[in-house]
């Protein structure tokens, strides 16, 4: 916050216009400023169309009732976490009291949402929140009652992300396959596209992401005899499938779920051209050159 500064006028203190350290000298400030971490701020970032990922922090748990994962360094006032938790077990994992997800027992900040494979039991579930600093620094899922639960948890951070929007279910959409080495993407809605791909095999090493995809995330953990892969990449949204993972076994489950990182609308309300997307980007259609 910016400090106060009083003079005496020869009757009475006044006050004269706040100022705040920019880390190399006191400026005036138009606004009470807070710290985010790495600049004094008035405001949160303004939201952008396609929120940034910034870092992520991914690990694996056995033989444990709760994970607890730090964010990534470098979290900042109004980034959005998105945290993923895949486990096996009989529950499905839910976020704890002492989790930044949560503001009371019982009461999570935003709701979060689950896919369960059967017969395997095999779980992922995903929460979406906005940072701020009395969310704490790591993120607690309690993934079982039983201390014999594996999991993976990933912690992901964007950037200028539209946190007036943020949704209620983080997963927008799923798709589940059984005996493949292949996966069709399915469409993604607009915005950063966050696609999740858990996998139960004991061959699978790692996969193919299709072309546009980035900053490819990627964690492995052994629930029982089985492997489990948890792989997450983005792309643009679009309306139409981005394209095919690609696998280096065949795997006996497989699903892909797809989370929306919301922004701010195109100003001039057109759609933004997404090479090799023939849906969304056809010139003169739903795309214009200028």
């Amino acid at each position: 916050m910016a400090n106060e500064v009083l003079h005496f006028d020869g009757s009475r203190w006044v006050g004269a216009p706040n100022r705040y350290w920019d880390g190399r000298q006191w400026v005036p400030a138009s606004a009470i400023h807070i710290w985010d971490g790495d600049a004094w701020r008035g405001s949160r970032p303004l939201a952008v169309e396609f929120p940034s990922f910034i870092a992520s922090r991914q690990a694996s748990f056995s033989e444990v009732d709760t994970a607890t994962l730090p964010l990534p360094s470098g979290v900042r006032l109004g980034d959005v976490i998105v945290s993923v938790c895949a486990s096996y077990g009989d529950s499905t994992p839910t976020p704890r009291a002492l989790s930044s997800l949560m503001e009371a027992e019982g009461a999570p900040a935003r709701p979060d949402q689950s896919l369960t494979f059967d017969p395997t039991k095999l779980h992922l579930k995903a929460s979406m929140y906005e940072w701020t600093p009395d969310r704490g620094m790591d993120v607690t899922w309690h993934v079982s009652g039983h201390r014999d639960t594996n999991s993976i948890v990933m912690n992901m951070v964007y950037r200028q992300a539209d946190t007036a929007v943020l949704p209620a279910e983080p997963i927008v959409d799923y798709t589940t396959a059984m005996d493949t080495d292949s996966m069709s993407l399915q469409a993604g809605t607009d915005h950063t596209s966050l696609y999740v791909v858990l996998a139960l095999s004991k061959e699978l090493t790692g996969g193919q992401w299709p072309v546009g995809f980035t900053n490819p995330v990627d964690a492995l953990g052994r629930f029982g005899e089985a492997q489990v892969h948890l792989m997450a990449a983005h792309t643009v949204g679009a309306t139409s499938s981005p394209g095919t993972l690609q696998l280096d076994a065949t795997v006996p489950e497989v699903a892909a779920a797809l989370i929306t990182i919301p922004g701010r609308p195109p100003a001039d309300g057109r759609g933004v051209w997404i090479l090799g997307d023939t849906t969304a980007s056809v010139l003169g259609v739903t795309t214009y050159v200028e």
